[in-house]
């Protein structure tokens, strides 16, 4: 479908759904992917509408989203489809983010009191979407990979390595060592059973607040995997203001959420936790300078400082990254030339 016949396909479905035609169809600030994004103004509602070109990602979100509102959880109500399947109608959640909010609620000092709170609400709801609702998921839907496991892993590795390191990183490095590093932190990784839902996109611009209660989008990415990789996705977000502290008290909540479903060895979570956050930094400093050089979006390469920065941190301290001392050198190299938080 062609950015020019979306208003005119959104209005017809906007049209079939509640029987009159949008006062208006409104083009939406985009996000980092292809889709588009439409709000329809209607006398006494509004509707988002979005335009897909890649169906199967569609019928993830669709399909997802119609497992996670049946299980209770807080996610937009899909209400019509395309028959191609490249357009849909879902809920207006409204325009506030948790990340535009928590920027009025951080300061040098962290995030206050209550971002804090709302913080510990968005990981009990993590949680949920974790494991409550997990078995109401169709893997089937997953248009990436069904399992967050060793291919996967390594292709985000490969990511940062191409997008990244080979573009615009400062110092030298060697790719066989970098690799065969990866390859053990990955090996380590996997060791973490996969069966609880992973959300993949875990970030506060993916969290909506309506009422002053978190809702969640964005989440078609989703597929089975290892819990550490959501938590570390929020805790170490690029529009986040938390302190290292505040990351520790955040993680104490998560885990006893945790335990409140099954047992859990704390050593050995916190262990693989760092991993995967090393993981996801890697794969957000790949996305950047990916859209940055890649896709037009300069912008994104502002981001890039501030996530070496948080590399710096997490890998100096990263227990599990003394196997790999070649990957953590050169991860700490690449920090150095970091801002600081």
């Amino acid at each position: 479908m062609e950015p020019s016949h979306d208003t005119d396909a959104l209005a017809a479905l906007g049209t079939e759904f509640t029987g009159t035609a949008p006062n208006a169809v409104i083009a939406l600030k985009g996000d980092a992917s292809d889709r588009r994004i439409y709000r329809l103004v209607y006398s006494s509602q509004s509707l988002i509408g979005v335009v897909g070109p890649n169906v199967a990602e569609n019928r993830a979100f669709i399909g997802f989203a119609r497992s996670f509102r049946a299980a209770g959880l807080h996610v937009p109500e899909v209400y019509r489809v395309s028959e191609h399947e490249q357009a849909y109608l879902q809920e207006d959640l409204g325009d506030a983010l948790f990340s535009d909010w928590q920027r009025t609620h951080t300061t040098a000092e962290g995030v206050d009191g209550e971002a804090m709170a709302l913080y510990g609400i968005v990981l009990q709801e993590l949680l949920r979407f974790q494991h409550d609702a997990a078995s109401a998921v169709d893997y089937s839907l997953c248009y990436q990979t069904r399992e967050f496991s060793t291919e996967a892993m390594l292709f985000d590795i490969r990511y940062f390595r191409d997008n990244f390191l080979a573009r615009l990183a400062e110092v030298p490095w060697d790719e066989r060592r970098f690799m065969a590093d990866c390859n053990l932190l990955v090996e380590m990784l996997c060791r973490e059973p996969r069966n609880g839902f992973l959300y993949r996109d875990f970030q506060s611009r993916n969290v909506m607040l309506r009422d002053g209660t978190p809702w969640f989008i964005d989440f078609q990415s989703g597929r089975k995997g290892a819990p550490q990789y959501d938590l570390a996705s929020m805790l170490y977000d690029s529009k986040g203001g938390l302190t290292t502290a505040q990351r520790e008290t955040l993680i104490d909540q998560y885990i006893a959420g945790l335990r409140s479903r099954y047992d859990v060895d704390e050593v050995v979570f916190r262990r693989r936790f760092a991993g995967f956050a090393v993981l996801r930094l890697m794969q957000a400093l790949g996305a950047f300078a990916n859209l940055g050089l890649n896709k037009g979006k300069p912008t994104y390469l502002e981001f890039i400082p501030s996530r070496l920065s948080t590399m710096r941190e997490v890998v100096s301290s990263a227990v599990i990254l003394d196997e790999v001392p070649y990957l953590r050198g050169l991860l700490l190299r690449c920090g150095d030339g970091g801002d600081s938080e």
